[in-house]
Formats: structure tokens, sequence, C-alpha cells
């Protein structure tokens, strides 16, 4: 054996050894909090979940894997994915911000200026300030680059025009990171910047729009001349683009891990309940049920490996990167298998929110097979993510 592969194998012993023991520390942290109950309506749920995230930034579990200049931890992802594990598997909800957490803040992070990362960083992890992602514009569809929204420059300020839709917890949110054309003869491309807007700043108004599940988090926002700083640009005027491409791909990354541990809860759950229900000496479901059921499991298994992959290409600091969306389809896809499954499952008791067989909370799930909907579009819709894929990794021609 060489000194090499002897110093490797010291390195890995020892990094298995202190994540075993954050495990354990996460772990014995949940024991004893006080995790709240999650109520279904979203105003409920909007107050619970922003104390929920306080509670968690004072213990030190928001930010983990961010820098400590940026008023993290200084972990590394996979601290971040063993604390998104055992969060999972206590039952305990995620923090309400992650749009801010796992998104837009990790931007600001990298291209922000000084007083960027110091003003707003602390009260985005903190939950103190709500952050939403003003991309999407009606009658682009997923066309980022065809987005309408414009900011002139007018002496230190930029006025701000146009509309956004499907931001999410834009009627809640203290920020918006905004992409708007500043260069309105450059490339679709080119000529776009990536503008912090203060929320309450006249001229801004959030119409919530309510979804098949009944909450209105999504919103469509309006833009009539607002005014915001010129000092509040993130990376260069009109280079907003690769900012946006940097956003986008820990959207599609962190929102990819988060999401795989509840899916593998979920999915166990449900076959657990099947067991116990036919161990009781219930009646199976029909085989077809049964098939989809372990297609989930198969498949969240497999998502299981994909986002290891994911975790050493972060480590390696190999993104973004077109393996992102590879990700993000794999997701759309694991995610709409099973809430499908679950709820093939209920059968026409989905239809009963007060009784329904194995043991199932029928509403619940429910609620999720029809947001599970929504998986395969925000984000970057399946077929941008295949497009991607074709072009950037397999070396296809454009269409």
């Amino acid at each position: 054996m060489t000194d090499t592969t002897r110093d490797a194998m010291t390195d890995t012993t020892r990094d298995a050894a202190d994540l075993d023991a954050y495990r354990r520390g996460v772990r014995d942290w949940l024991a004893r909090a006080d995790i709240p109950e999650v109520p279904l309506d979203l105003e409920g749920r909007f107050t619970v979940l922003r104390q929920w995230q306080k509670t968690l930034y004072e213990a030190g579990f928001v930010g983990i894997a961010w820098s400590e200049e940026a008023g993290g931890q200084g972990l590394s992802p996979l601290h971040q994915l063993v604390f998104s594990e055992e969060l999972a598997r206590a039952g305990a909800p995620q923090p309400i911000g992650l749009i801010g957490v796992d998104v837009v803040g990790k931007s600001i992070e990298t291209h922000g200026l000084d007083w960027q990362r110091e003003r707003l960083l602390p009260r985005l992890l903190s939950g103190d300030d709500i952050w939403c992602q003003g991309f999407s514009e009606p009658e682009s569809g997923s066309d980022l680059a065809s987005l309408r929204t414009r900011a002139r420059i007018e002496g230190d300020e930029f006025v701000i025009d146009g509309q956004k839709v499907w931001t999410s917890w834009a009627h809640k949110a203290q920020w918006c990171a905004l992409l708007a054309r500043t260069d309105p003869d450059a490339p679709k491309h080119r000529g776009i910047s990536y503008i912090l807007v203060d929320m309450t700043a006249p001229g801004v108004t959030a119409r919530p729009l309510v979804q098949m599940t009944g909450d209105d988090e999504f919103c469509e926002v309006f833009f009539e001349d607002v005014r915001v700083p010129v000092r509040n640009l993130v990376g260069g005027l009109n280079e907003g683009w690769a900012v946006a491409q940097d956003t986008l791909s820990h959207e599609r990354g962190s929102y990819t891990l988060r999401r795989r541990v509840e899916y593998e809860v979920a999915v166990e759950e449900a076959v657990r309940n099947v067991r116990d229900h036919a161990a009781a000496g219930g009646a199976e479901p029909p085989d077809r049920v049964l098939e989809q059921l372990g297609r989930s499991y198969t498949a969240v298994r497999g998502l299981e490996a994909l986002t290891r992959r994911t975790i050493e290409r972060q480590l390696a600091g190999e993104v973004p990167s077109p393996m992102d969306s590879v990700d993000k389809l794999s997701l759309n896809e694991v995610e709409q298998l099973l809430y499908a499954s679950v709820t093939d499952l209920l059968g026409p008791f989905r239809l009963a929110p007060d009784r329904a067989p194995f043991g199932l909370d029928g509403p619940r799930w429910v609620k999720e097979h029809y947001y599970s909907r929504a998986a395969s579009i925000y984000g970057g819709t399946s077929q941008i993510q295949k497009n991607i894929i074709g072009e950037r990794l397999l070396g296809l021609p454009r269409g």
C-alpha cells in the first residue's frame, strides 16, 4: 500500500466518523426539539414554518454548507444531506425560506457585493426576510431568455416595468431576485441583469393565484415604475444570464437532495402501511397498484444513488453542470410516480377525507399528488431539461 493510498483511506475513515458524529448530534437535537405540527391551511403553515426556520437557525441547522463568512456553518454538502435525512425521518418539516437558503442566497454569496452579503444573507438564513424568485413571465413559457420585464437606468436607480408569474411566496416575501432586460438591443441571452428588489417598494404588486391544491402560494407580480438602487445589481450590468444559470443550478441540485429524502420516507411509510394492513388480515391491494408501488420504491432508490453523485459534483466544484438537468428530470418522474401510486392505493376513498385504507392520511396524499403535477413545470420544464441533456451531454444537434 502506498503512502498516498494510506492517506486517502485515513481521510475517508475520518470523514465517515465525522459524519456519523454529526448525525448523532442532529438526531439527539431533534429528539429533544419541539417539532411543530404543520397546519394544512397556507397562512397557518407559513407562520409555523417561519418560526421553525428561526429555531433551526439558532441551533445551527440553516446554511449548513454555507461558508462561515456568509453566516453559515462552513460544513460540507454531505453534512447538509445528513441533516435533511434526519429531519425527514423525525417527521419534522423543512423551513419556509428554502428559495432564499437553497436557491437565491448561494448566488448572492458567490456573485453579490459585500454589502449584499453582509446585510441580506443573515436575515435570509434566519427567516426574518423571505425571498422570492422573479424569473418566469407570461407568454414566455420556458424560454427564460425571452423575458420582457425592462429596467432602465436613471441616475443611480433602475426603473423597472414588467410582470412575473408563478412566483412562489411573492405575497409574503420581503425581497425578490429579479431578472430584467437592461439592454433591449442585445441578443436575448445577453442584455439581462440580475437585480434585488425590495418587495415593499412603491409600484410592486403581488396577486396570489389559487392552485389546484387550493393553496395560493404562487403569485403574479407587477412592476410599475419601480425604483431600485443600482447597487442592488448582482454581477455585472447585462451579465445576469450567468448569475441566473448559477441560481437555477442551485435550485435543481439542492431541491433534488432535500426532496429525495422526503420521497424515501414517504414510500417507506406507504409500503409499511400496506404490509401492516395485510398482516392484520386485511385485503391486499390489486396487483396493478402493488406493481406501481414497487416501481416507486425502486425509482426512489435509484434517485438516492443519483443524489450521491450530485454530492460528489458539489464537493468537486463541478456546478453548475448539465447534470443538474438529469437530477431535475429524474426528480420530476419519481415525484409524480410516487404520489400517483399512493393515491391509487386510496382508490375511491381519495374523495372521502374522513376515511382512507391502509392507515394512510388521505387528504395529505391527495394534496401531494395534486402538487406533484407541477413537478415537470417548475424550475424548468421537463422538455427544457431534455433539450439541455441532449445538446450539452449527448452532443445532439439543436432541433
